[in-house]
């Protein structure tokens, strides 16, 4: 008992125990802050949003909305992906034995990914998702899959659920549009891989990347997934607000949560393994959410991508504290999405937040 009223009493006061990018940080180095690309010059947009598992269709959560008004402006030339955690906070639903109808409840939690959808069915963008730890706690990801195949029928919009393949192991897949190829890589799967069953996995990956490299030329590659590779938030062990420590702790005492988190061995592994496989390539960059803020990193030591970008904000009360590292050159913490344009000469990367219509930053990627 006394352990709950603590708790209670955390959350209320809910103080800042270290500090945190509630405004824009940004430590620019090779990049350029000149004038973006013209409509007409951009080849391929690119809209990276994540764990939006929680947003609301009604009234429509304001960085679905958002994200959907950047996409009509030109759907043809418009990809976005959906880097995971789909569904908050056990993933897709299910029946229990007997049970005919969804209970509202469950209802609810459909609503979620539904919100999502329906930014493609608005916007006539194609939109990807991926899979996150939470859309795995379902125990297994096929009926979330079903879901979003059965609404590309019904509403004719353009929406995938990748990597995934019915009784086969979610190994990396690929997508090549103009100037840009994608590839969806289930990381929580990945993180959880023994053996053969891993190995093969990141051969693939390599594979992947090969080929596009021999019939795509000098595409940007965006490796797409759930978990970064790096982080300065909470997963990270970078923890600004008390009672969000205190919650993280109690998880750990009680759960594997720690596994989520990039300290943890498994998640290590991970690291060093897809970073093994980028490091041989260039013009990479690695995109993913988990960490509920906005960051954008450059290692130039080559360790790996040129850049790994964090975009998992898409919902103001999954938001969580944020600082900086030495690679950091944009950290922020507030709901918004992230969005590059592709062109001929260049990526330009855009960093939206909820509250205007215009990005909180823009520069060049030295890339």
């Amino acid at each position: 008992m006394l352990l709950i009223v603590f708790l209670g009493v955390s959350l209320v006061i809910n103080p800042q125990v270290r500090p945190s990018h509630t405004t824009p940080y940004q430590n620019l180095v090779d990049e350029e802050q000149r004038a973006g690309p013209s409509d007409n010059e951009i080849v391929q947009r690119l809209i990276l949003f994540g764990d939006a598992g929680h947003s609301t269709i009604d009234p429509w959560q304001a960085s679905m909305a958002a994200v959907a008004a950047r996409a009509s402006l030109s759907p043809a030339k418009t990809a976005i992906v959906a880097l995971g955690d789909n569904i908050y906070m056990q993933g897709y639903p299910h029946k229990d034995e007997g049970q005919t109808e969804w209970d509202e409840g469950q209802l609810e939690s459909i609503s979620y990914l539904d919100a999502q959808l329906e930014v493609a069915k608005r916007s006539g963008a194609r939109l990807y998702l991926v899979p996150g730890n939470h859309d795995w706690y379902a125990t297994e990801v096929d009926s979330q899959a079903a879901h979003i195949e059965r609404y590309a029928e019904t509403h004719g919009a353009a929406v995938r659920f990748e990597p995934y393949e019915k009784a086969a192991e979610p190994l990396p897949e690929s997508v090549d549009l103009p100037g840009l190829s994608l590839i969806f890589l289930d990381s929580e799967w990945l993180l959880r891989a023994e053996g053969d069953t891993h190995a093969s996995a990141l051969a693939r990956l390599d594979a992947e990347i090969t080929r596009i490299r021999s019939e795509q030329g000098n595409n940007l590659i965006v490796v797409t997934a759930h978990h970064p590779l790096e982080t300065n938030g909470p997963h990270g062990g970078y923890l600004a607000d008390y009672s969000y420590w205190l919650i993280m702790n109690l998880l750990y005492a009680f759960t594997s949560a720690e596994e989520e988190d990039t300290f943890s061995d498994i998640y290590k592994r991970m690291i060093y393994a897809v970073k093994g496989v980028l490091s041989k390539h260039q013009r990479i960059i690695y995109a993913a959410g988990h960490e509920h803020s906005l960051q954008v990193f450059r290692d130039g030591r080559g360790r790996g991508p040129e850049y790994t970008l964090v975009s998992g904000a898409a919902n103001s009360n999954k938001v969580s504290g944020v600082w900086h590292n030495e690679d950091t050159r944009f950290a922020m913490a507030r709901e918004g999405f992230m969005e590059m344009e592709i062109t001929d000469e260049g990526v330009y990367l855009k960093v939206f937040t909820i509250d205007g219509e215009e990005p909180v930053t823009g520069f060049w990627l030295d890339i």
